[in-house]
């Protein structure tokens, strides 16, 4: 009888989707030259924010994404406390989104965090569940959902707010539910943004919705934001007024230029070269966490994967909309590109777990569907 050596397992870093990896660095390698024309006083410390990014992910990839899946709730509960501490702190620029850490001269989102967390209790909810298809096997996941988006609109948090059901609707979709399901509820949830106008919304809120409906009523106030945002993307043309010669980003007339608004800055001067690269950056990395989630046989690999992909595209999907006026005007950043150490962190965060998911050999596979009874209990 002759005997057949088994192949060796490739190393660890091998089996990375090297797509998902180089996207993400080439979508935040692009995006330095114009933080530092949009802003110079923020760039050194942008610098710090990417390293503390590139260290996170790092770190997920050292940590097994089941053991993550292990902690889940008390990840989510951890995020969930912290979400209901910064209610009870002072106001800053009209909300209460930041938890101060004193002497380090940094500022906390716990709005992020959950982010992460709601990815991977959601996951963990629905890895081994076979009541998914039916209504009533939707209302845990919903209802860990929904406690978390109430929280974050009390800020109020409305662009944070809005990324949480495509989420929700992403995972719960990979996990086997009913496709008219969620269809409905979806439906259900559409009809419900007359009473959410108006009993939930702020003045502020609706202000900008008008000025998204009417800007030439509001082009003094709320609409301004909009007008400049567009002026930069149409003085950009085809190939941008070139890097630190934009009009607009220099004279300081976009608002919040180094944070929401970034993209305008990038289709001015770098016009539309530079943001048709930067969406076919946007479009790989989904691709590449699409991909890291089909080729997943593990049902809790997949939904994070799931969950990633869906987050990082939405959320990148709602600011270049906002930004290009196909959404109204709300705060929300670009992942792996605007200003701000939560964000920053927690997009490498996500970068991270896809990488760790792709990389990962798991022991025990599920069916195709992967619903079904518990196999292995992580």
């Amino acid at each position: 009888m002759r005997w057949r050596r088994k192949p060796l397992a490739r190393p660890y870093v091998l089996r990375f989707d090297w797509l998902v990896l180089l996207s993400a660095l080439g979508v935040t390698g692009m995006s330095l030259p114009y933080m530092y024309s949009a802003s110079p006083q923020h760039f050194q410390k942008q610098l710090v924010w990417v390293a503390l990014g590139v260290a996170a992910m790092l770190l997920m990839l050292a940590v097994d994404y089941r053991t993550l899946l292990r902690y889940a709730y008390d990840i989510y509960g951890g995020a969930l406390a912290l979400l209901i501490l910064v209610l009870l702190l002072p106001q800053v620029r009209g909300a209460r989104s930041w938890i101060a850490l004193p002497g380090l001269g940094f500022n906390i989102q716990p709005t992020e965090l959950m982010k992460f967390a709601l990815v991977l209790v959601l996951a963990k909810n629905l890895m081994h569940r076979e009541t998914q298809s039916t209504l009533r096997g939707l209302v845990a996941p919903f209802v860990l959902t929904l406690i978390p988006m109430a929280l974050i609109l009390k800020q109020p948090d409305l662009g944070s707010a809005i990324l949480l059901p495509p989420l929700l609707f992403a995972v719960v979709f990979a996990s086997g539910a009913n496709a008219f399901h969620l269809i409905s509820i979806a439906l259900a949830g559409a009809a419900s943004t007359v009473p959410m106008w108006m009993f939930v919304m702020k003045q502020y809120q609706k202000n900008r919705i008008l000025a998204f409906l009417s800007p030439e009523k509001y082009e003094a106030r709320e609409a301004y934001q909009l007008i400049m945002s567009l002026i930069a993307i149409g003085s950009g043309s085809l190939l941008g007024e070139g890097l630190g010669n934009g009009t607009l980003t220099e004279l300081d007339l976009l608002p919040d230029k180094h944070t929401d608004f970034i993209f305008g800055v990038i289709a001015e001067e770098g016009g539309f070269v530079a943001v048709g690269i930067l969406i076919s950056l946007y479009l790989l990395l989904m691709l590449g966490g699409f991909r890291v989630a089909s080729a997943r046989k593990e049902p809790g690999g997949r939904l994070i994967a799931t969950g990633c992909a869906a987050l990082l595209g939405s959320q990148a999907l709602v600011n270049i909309g906002v930004v290009t006026a196909l959404l109204p005007t709300t705060g929300i950043t670009l992942p792996l590109v605007s200003y701000g150490g939560s964000s920053m962190i927690i997009s490498f965060c996500l970068i991270g777990l896809l990488l760790n998911v792709g990389a990962s050999q798991p022991l025990v596979l599920a069916r195709e569907s992967f619903t079904g009874k518990r196999l292995i209990d992580y």
